[in-house]
């Protein structure tokens, strides 16, 4: 007899886990409260990433100006730009993968149950739906419930007045100016898509430097681009005092500086919010990073399972897949854990990040010795080719036996070239292992050669 699972939430972790459910035998549902394909593809990885391509191309547009006949070019202003068709560019892209979607799961014959569901004990849910309750029992069960947009104080006493990384996409204009809370991904994507459209960039950041965590040779190099760009960041700063009441919303800091902006987007990270959903009835407790999950993915309750931001182990929608999967396995009988240390970290601005593993600061905090190796991209055919010289690869060693234990990548293609070197950290590749690969030439990839060899 087939396990009877639920998977609630339709995001990057729960459709990975019911498609891997299915493929195991087991008799899987899943539950989706609001539009299929979750966070991810509905208000953030998918739509950021068809604004950010609008940007990249206003941005190649004013590379190609230099190679234009004298007095036939033409500036970029924000004018020309038809915000409706950006928006609705963004809309299609949605449409179209959410719609895959949807086929691949009539095709596997997948139950796709609309509405909100409610653990009413460990082995049954309540779904409440547009128009009618059901009871479901089941054997185990899949949180994959996502998050929503966090807004800290004091800017959680302004949350309709203001917009955050869900509602920016339905901005009813450009902005000429926005003011962006968040130094950490979120706010440095939405920073270099509106800088590319000719809005003036503020990023509020109360750390000390942007991109919290990573290597500081990166957090440079992507600071002093986006600086060089006219973007203006306020670092180790708090906000003090809100006014969203006038033409331009004014952000007050406590050191009395006046940030003025016809926007203030809050993209200073994201918190679980699990209320409704009966957990108290299965003895679960939550927080803002949710509900505590092991490396298997099961919660203390033995046939939950919580997958994805949920669970505040890695708040990255390729982390939920991977966790989605693996939940899946383990309840349909296998051993298997989530490793942390393999999941690329990727910044889909200009210049583009990819990092795995640990940088330096991270490996000797750790108590190892290590050493690193670094090439500059304004050495490399390819990219000087094609004008993309900015950043660089970063390898980080052990000093005792030469085993790849991170790797840091700024400018090019670097979230797709961060893969090579996560199969590095994962097998456990020495330097003299990445060598004996053969680089095509000329690309970008040619760096991590160049850096292997310093």
């Amino acid at each position: 007899m087939s396990k009877k699972v639920i998977v609630i939430g339709s995001g990057p972790g729960g459709y990975p886990a019911a498609l891997r459910l299915k493929e195991l035998g087991a008799d899987v549902s899943i539950v989706e409260a609001w539009d299929f394909g979750g966070t991810c593809l509905n208000r953030g990885c998918i739509p950021s990433k068809a604004f950010l391509d609008t940007g990249h191309r206003v941005h190649a547009f004013e590379g190609l100006r230099r190679l234009l006949k004298d007095g036939s070019g033409a500036n970029f202003t924000p004018d020309m730009l038809d915000w409706g068709k950006v928006k609705a560019r963004r809309a299609d892209v949605i449409a179209k993968l959410r719609g895959s979607l949807e086929k691949l799961f009539q095709a596997k014959k997948i139950e796709i149950i609309r509405g909100r569901a409610r653990f009413t004990g460990p082995g049954e849910v309540t779904i409440t739906g547009p128009e009618a309750e059901l009871k479901k029992t089941f054997d185990a069960a899949i949180i994959a419930a996502g998050t929503r947009p966090s807004f800290p104080p004091p800017f959680r006493d302004f949350h309709e007045e203001l917009t955050d990384s869900d509602r920016v996409f339905d901005l009813p204009a450009l902005p000429k100016s926005i003011l962006i809370v968040g130094g950490g991904v979120i706010g440095l994507e939405f920073a270099c898509f509106f800088n590319a459209l000719g809005t003036q960039v503020s990023v509020l950041e109360i750390l000390p430097d942007i991109m919290s965590g990573e290597d500081p040779q990166v957090t440079r190099a992507v600071r002093s681009s986006f600086e060089k760009r006219g973007v203006k960041f306020y670092l180790g700063k708090k906000a003090a005092k809100i006014d969203p009441s006038g033409p331009l919303k004014c952000v007050e800091l406590e050191d009395g500086t006046r940030l003025e902006a016809e926007e203030i987007l809050v993209g200073a990270g994201r918190a679980a919010d699990l209320t409704g959903m009966g957990l108290e009835a299965l003895g679960l407790t939550w927080d803002r990073k949710g509900v505590k999950a092991d490396a298997h993915m099961r919660t203390a309750v033995p046939n939950i399972y919580a997958v994805g931001d949920v669970n505040g182990i890695s708040l990255l929608a390729h982390s939920a897949s991977r966790q989605g999967e693996i939940a899946a396995e383990n309840i349909m009988g296998a051993d298997k854990v989530f490793d942390g240390d393999i999941v690329p970290r990727c910044v889909y601005a200009w210049p583009e990040v990819g990092s795995v593993g640990l940088n330096k600061a991270q490996a000797e905090a750790k108590g190892l010795a290590v050493k690193t190796a670094r090439a500059f991209h304004l050495g490399i055919g390819r990219a000087v080719a094609a004008d993309e010289t900015e950043g660089f690869v970063q390898l980080v060693f052990s000093a005792a036996d030469d085993t790849v234990l991170g790797a840091q990548i700024v400018g090019g293609p670097a979230t797709e070239l961060v893969h090579v070197l996560a199969l590095a950290v994962k097998l456990k590749l020495k330097r003299a292992d990445l060598k004996e690969l053969i680089y095509a030439h000329p690309t970008m990839a040619e760096a991590i050669h160049e850096a292997l060899h310093k």
